[in-house]
């Protein structure tokens, strides 16, 4: 899954980075998951690769 922070948490913007705490998903800052939600219609497909594609 993509998300954005959890409730109260918006303010750690790019500091959610210094740790991982997703348990396997993708986590973006509030305003980055905004953006995505702007650009990409519900039910598009999302590949995510590694590094090295």
């Amino acid at each position: 899954m993509i998300h954005g922070l959890p409730n109260g948490w918006g303010a750690l913007g790019r500091l959610h980075l210094l740790w991982d705490w997703t348990n396997g998903c993708i986590a973006v800052t509030n305003e980055e998951m905004r953006e995505i939600w702007s650009l990409v219609p519900d039910g598009t497909p999302i590949t995510i690769r590694g590094h090295d594609g």
